[in-house]
């Protein structure tokens, strides 16, 4: 028996790869971002520095795009493939509908409410089934919490598309160790917004630090044109995922009845 998701389930699944391209580039183990050196001067000082990888940032770009892409084609291909068992014409407007506004009613800053009545209803008109357009407006209703980080996540797939690719910003703002025998941990704080334009910040020059490990304090967001909300990336990408994982769950329940 074919899988009538087959094409939303192989954008989900693509989404997931890309998110783990960016994620094994920019965090953890591997994280690229942030590199502490150590070496000794000419006056046989002790010199620490955390130098900053600008260069990553630009491969990031291509594949925050491609991941938010395909969430957001995994979820036209679900209303593509209840539009097709419904016998509803193919046409640019029988698309997963996505349009916001602020939520006046909530007391979080920049909360967003979904605005698809209208879109909704030009469905309707175009004969798409009751049950499907209740799929989308109880997907909406129950990420609304995730809703202002998603439509980040959403601009970035249309303006990778038309207009430019959206950049990824990353700054430290402190590095912390603890010496050996002191339980307190020492923080090197560095200025806001250095990396702005810098690429290497010296924490210490002197005495060599006695650790084993230093911690890095650091964040990075994506920079979306037209958003205010500037979420962290990975977090976006999750809220997304868990979007498009409610309504490929409820469209096979859809397709089974």
């Amino acid at each position: 028996m074919s899988d009538e998701l087959a094409d939303a389930q192989a954008w989900y699944d693509r989404a997931q790869h890309h998110t783990a391209e960016y994620r094994s580039l920019a965090y953890g183990e591997n994280d690229r971002t942030w590199q502490l050196r150590h070496h000794r001067g000419d006056d046989d000082r002790h010199i620490y520095s955390l130098h900053f990888n600008r260069g990553l940032f630009p491969q990031l770009k291509p594949i925050a795009c491609e991941a938010a892409n395909a969430m957001f084609q995994s979820l036209d291909n679900i209303i593509a493939t209840a539009a097709r068992q419904a016998g509803v014409p193919r046409s640019p407007q029988i698309a997963w509908p996505w349009a916001l506004q602020p939520d006046t009613d909530s007391n979080l800053a920049g909360a967003v409410k979904p605005a698809i009545d209208t879109r909704l209803q030009d469905m309707r008109k175009r004969g798409m089934p009751e049950a499907w357009l209740y799929l989308v407006a109880a997907t909406f209703a129950e990420h609304a919490a995730g809703l202002v980080h998603i439509d980040v996540v959403k601009e970035v797939s249309l303006s990778g598309k038309h207009w430019e690719l959206v950049p990824t910003k990353a700054n430290a703002v402190a590095i912390g160790w603890h010496l050996q025998g002191n339980a307190a941990q020492s923080f090197a704080d560095i200025p806001a917004d250095h990396f702005e334009t810098e690429d290497v910040f010296v924490f210490h020059e002197g005495d060599p630090i006695e650790v084993s490990q230093f911690q890095i304090v650091s964040g990075t967001k994506l920079i979306a044109p037209g958003k205010a909300h500037q979420p962290e990336p990975i977090s976006a990408f999750g809220y997304t995922s868990r979007f498009v994982e409610t309504a490929l769950a409820n469209a096979r329940v859809l397709l089974a009845t």
